[in-house]
């Protein structure tokens, strides 16, 4: 029995050793969780496989991730003539008072509606005790721009006018997203300013692409090896943008808005490994430099958008921070 238990703390140090040493890279030190999750999840030629698959086939890419959708009420309702779907998650511990959160999922531009996106959905209906509208935009590169920008603009219209069904408030919401989401979020805000909207409160940018990240010295370093990989980025942005004036679109990269003035206060969150942070510090930096109140946080040791299961805590926890940094700016 000595011996068994001497072999299995052998094992357990064994495993901690290799574990640890993974963390250990070119750039600095990874978090253990997320060095694990990218020795775990190395795959080949995803736009070889992106590019065979049809939207429906793109939606279930994700399907091993778990729902939870306990203590949560999930409508699925098409609002436009073109059937564009929409959720409308609803807290079962629903608090009138509570914001109305416009939920605009990531994935490259590329990726539809999936099981990543109802978890966030779902995360931030339980957060907020509140109404997530969240909806399923058209992707590239069957639809590049503007069609999910105005997919996603035409969601917010629709929820000024129709969310009092669920007993939201319209002038009191939140736009939210992860990264191409944290993108088409804040070009939301900066459209709905432009046709004096002042129904948006407050912004959630996680991983937002400010502007095309290809010079940056954060692609440079990274574009290989930390996840979010280099011929994934090239397929997604000429993609998604076929004509090369929209590069520097202001309501497709929000940094190259004339002016950032007035817009909702923010918080922007980047990842330390993430080939897009640099594009997303600038734009935090244009944000405060504008007055909008803005809150930036670097997630060290973090991937892209914080992938995988083994950093749960990490993303709780974050997500408590922009809760109560949000009530600032939302109470009643």
């Amino acid at each position: 029995m000595k011996y068994i238990s001497l072999i299995l703390l052998c094992s357990i140090i064994g495993i901690v050793v290799y574990v640890y040493s993974l963390t250990f890279n070119p750039q600095g030190r990874l978090n253990w969780g997320q060095a694990l999750f990218l020795k775990l999840n190395t795959t080949d030629d995803v736009v070889g496989q992106l590019k065979k698959m049809t939207v429906i086939e793109r939606s279930h890419m994700i399907d091993a991730i778990p729902i939870d959708l306990e203590g949560l009420s999930v409508d699925t309702l098409k609002i436009t003539n073109d059937s564009l779907t929409t959720y409308i998650f609803k807290s079962q511990t629903f608090d009138k008072n509570s914001p109305v959160i416009l939920y605009f999922h990531g994935g490259a531009f590329l990726l539809p509606w999936t099981n990543l996106s109802v978890s966030y959905a779902a995360r931030l209906s339980k957060l907020y005790k509140a109404i997530v509208v969240a909806v399923d935009y058209r992707v590239a590169p069957e639809h590049p721009y503007p069609i999910p920008n105005n997919d996603c603009f035409a969601t917010f219209l629709w929820t000024l006018s129709n969310i009092e069904r669920w007993d939201g408030n319209s002038n009191k919401i939140i736009v939210a997203g992860e990264s191409a989401g944290a993108t088409l979020a804040t070009t939301v805000a900066i459209k709905a300013k432009q046709q004096h909207l002042t129904n948006i409160k407050y912004q959630v940018l996680e991983c937002p692409a400010g502007y095309l990240p290809f010079q940056t010295n954060a692609y440079q370093k990274l574009k290989r090896g930390y996840y979010l990989e280099e011929p994934e980025m090239q397929y997604a942005m000429a993609s998604y943008l076929p004509n090369m004036a929209d590069h520097t679109n202001p309501l497709v990269f929000p940094y190259y808005s004339d002016s950032l003035s007035n817009l909702p206060p923010a918080y922007v969150i980047t990842c330390e490994f993430d080939p897009l942070k640099d594009t997303g510090k600038d734009f935090a930096e244009k944000l405060k430099k504008a007055k909008v109140p803005t809150f930036h946080k670097e997630m060290k040791g973090m991937l892209h958008s914080i992938p995988g299961p083994l950093n749960e805590g990490d993303r709780v926890n974050l997500y408590k921070e922009i809760f109560a940094e949000s009530q600032k700016y939302i109470k009643n």
